[in-house]
């Protein structure tokens, strides 16, 4: 049975040998953002990365059988495959709109540059889940909520957030560290679920 609880990897092996499609599609859903989100970066229009992610999950839909746990885990096959289909994208640009010089390519091929927004784009992706969590699994006010996301997140000062909800400057302190305290736990489990 599959839950929302397994890993991608399980979930891939899990495809592989069932073919249940809810397992590829728990995959496709924790994925396709981080994809999307890096082909941005590299500076791919939206509508562009939309379709380097839907050509990342065919490939991984196409490649799984040949997936082994024992050399890697799923997180880095996903990222080679992301990486080749952005590069991808690129070239076919570069061809079709004639365009001169191999710059984004060429950057595209230093992989410490590409892991790094990988990385960034996989830890947004699992903090805006926990964020969602937070906010239809727990009690915690809306108000905190607004205060540690504009303060944690959008680096807005403690003074500017006090005055526009209406709360002491001591509350949006006390908000960052409530949230916090409840998001670890569940950015610690979501991110083991990478795996």
């Amino acid at each position: 049975m599959v839950s929302g609880s397994n890993t991608t990897s399980f979930l891939l092996l899990d495809f592989v040998e069932s073919g249940r499609p809810e397992s590829f599609q728990q995959i496709d859903e924790r994925y396709r953002p981080i994809v999307e989100g890096l082909a941005r970066r590299a500076g791919l229009q939206a509508e562009e990365a939309e379709d380097v992610a839907q050509i990342a999950m065919m490939r991984l839909a196409q490649t799984a059988p040949n997936f082994d746990r024992e050399r890697a885990k799923l997180k880095t096959w996903m990222f080679a495959i992301a990486r080749r289909c952005v590069a991808d994208a690129f070239r076919k640009l570069q061809k079709n709109r004639g365009w001169r010089g191999d710059s984004v390519v060429q950057k595209l091929a230093q992989e410490p540059v590409v892991a790094t927004w990988w990385e960034r784009e996989c830890e947004a992706e699992i903090l805006r889940r926990a964020l969602d969590e937070l906010r239809k699994k727990t009690r915690t006010d809306k108000r905190t909520l607004e205060a540690f996301e504009r303060f944690a997140l959008r680096n807005e000062s403690a003074e500017d957030i006090a005055r526009a909800l209406d709360m002491p400057v001591d509350h949006v302190y006390v908000a960052k560290s409530r949230c916090l305290v409840k998001l670890r736990p569940i950015v610690k489990r979501l991110r083991g679920l990478y795996d």
